[in-house]
């Protein structure tokens, strides 16, 4: 009781300025402080940093152990003044101490606000692959762009080089999508932006049950200084080159090294759109692409928003009965979210049958070969495969593809075969196996491990038999196998 009076008496000889001040900047600091933890450990695009990363936790921890400092010093303060007409300098050197720290959070959050506002210019068009499929057996896709001024755009395409079908938008935007519905199978199409320029082409699947070949790979890595440019334009070439027969490609995650910075979305979109504005493609979101604003960025680039009530973040293909699962799991099961869930496994219930093939694609992996980096074991990922495990032997999931390690490797568990392509320029992991100073382990039912290439996979299903081909960027193959469904 003697020190609440003593706390009274010493708000009591200040003045109502000096007391709002005073109680503002120390309430206003730590809230601010401390909330820094909270969107850590809640914001998908800092959790799993968080989790994952050790310097990231401890930057985390230092700015709200600044926060708690405040009630401290302040009851030192009330401690040392006690009844006696308060000293002016030690709630100055408080109020300093408030200002100072609350310019951490209000700056970085001040940053993050205004990430999606930083452009850098147009993006050209990308064709890419929708949810779902057409009354003839064809996916939808859209032909997607970005001006850096807020334009009405149009889109004309057709099956002859006279297109035919025009689409206007009404509304002055700067994100351009194009939905290209119940398209014909193994029809080329065409089709132009404005009216003016370039005319673009693609080719549409042939409808013929149980058969597609396309490519993956994963984690190009824009903008980082040891990511190999060369490897990512040669992978590109095998892909457009029409003697490899690729259909699609399905790239998985972490285009961009930073994804807070819209300048390597722009040379990914630039590197991209000669080859993928006329293959089809769908990249999936990965942890790199997702800090701070990089969610914004893909979006706008990557998924739009055309088909009503569909998630944007995970989607189910149809491709001649195949059926391809792409989940959001960008570190893990961080943003596997309860929605996400009950799509995914209502999806598989409803929407596949028990002789269907049955693909499911993700940045992160499940079972991995790996080590230790930064105080996190970077091998087989428990709480993915704790969840997902189940659901794959449950529902006869046939190939399961990842990216995340950058690495090449097959293992297979429980029937289930898990293929990581983490090789399309992104600088290769450590081999373990190599390096006594660095701690590692080999995958469960790892059959094949390489950690000193770059390259794609190639995915060839044709009925009953899926050919899987691990190739360098100059298309020679390093490793084969074939599955065959009973």
């Amino acid at each position: 009781m003697k020190k609440i009076e003593e706390f009274k008496d010493f708000f009591a000889d200040l003045s109502k300025k000096q007391k709002i001040t005073y109680i503002s900047l120390i309430v206003t600091a730590f809230i601010l402080t401390e909330s820094i933890l909270f969107w850590a450990v809640t914001s998908p695009a800092m959790k799993g940093l968080f989790e994952w990363v050790n310097y990231v936790r401890t930057v985390v921890y230092l700015i709200c152990l600044i926060g708690l400092i405040f009630p401290v010093i302040a009851g030192i303060i009330i401690f040392i003044n006690q009844k006696k007409t308060p000293s002016k300098k030690p709630i100055k050197f408080l109020m300093i101490l408030a200002i100072f720290s609350l310019i951490i959070p209000i700056g970085f959050y001040g940053y993050t606000i205004s990430i999606p506002f930083q452009r850098d210019g147009d993006k050209p068009p990308q064709l890419l692959l929708l949810n779902g499929s057409g009354i003839n057996g064809v996916p939808n896709m859209a032909v997607s762009f970005w001006t850096e001024d807020r334009t009405t755009s149009t889109i004309n395409w057709g099956p002859t080089e006279s297109m035919g079908t025009k689409s206007n938008e009404l509304t002055k935007s700067h994100t351009h999508s194009y939905l290209l519905e119940d398209l014909l199978p193994n029809i080329t199409y065409f089709y132009q932006v404005n009216n003016v320029g370039q005319i673009y082409n693609f080719t549409t699947m042939p409808n013929l049950p149980n058969t597609f070949k396309f490519m993956t790979s994963s984690d190009p890595h824009f903008g980082a200084e040891n990511a190999n440019r060369t490897v990512t334009d040669e992978i590109l070439k095998q892909l457009i080159d029409p003697s490899n027969g690729y259909q699609s490609f399905f790239m998985l995650g972490d285009m961009v090294e930073y994804g807070l910075f819209d300048s390597q979305y722009k040379e990914a979109c630039d590197t991209f759109s000669p080859v993928t504005s006329h293959i089809p493609f769908r990249p999936v979101i990965g942890n790199h692409d997702i800090l701070l604003g990089g969610p914004t960025f893909w979006e706008d680039y990557f998924s739009p928003d055309l088909i009503e009530d569909a998630p944007r973040d995970y989607f189910h293909i149809e491709i001649n009965g195949i059926q391809i699962f792409v989940l959001d799991l960008e570190w893990g099961t961080e943003s596997y979210t309860k929605e996400q869930k009950t799509w995914f496994e209502t999806e598989l219930e409803e929407s596949t049958d028990p002789d269907d093939w049955i693909l499911v694609m993700s940045h992160c992996f499940y079972y991995a070969s790996g080590y230790l980096v930064d105080g996190s074991d970077w091998w087989d990922h428990q709480e993915m495969i704790d969840t997902f495990e189940p659901i794959f032997v449950d529902n006869g999931i046939d190939m399961v593809f990842s990216g995340h390690n950058h690495i090449f490797e097959r293992l297979e568990n429980n029937g289930v075969n898990y293929n990581i392509v983490g090789g399309f320029g992104g600088h290769p992991d450590t081999d373990f196996e190599k390096e006594d100073d660095v701690i590692g382990q080999t995958g469960t039912g790892s059959i094949y491990y390489s950690t000193d290439m770059f390259g794609f996979l190639e995915v060839d299903i044709q009925g009953d038999d899926a050919y899987l081909a691990f190739r360098t960027p100059e298309n020679q193959t390093v490793y084969n196998y074939t599955i065959t469904r009973l």
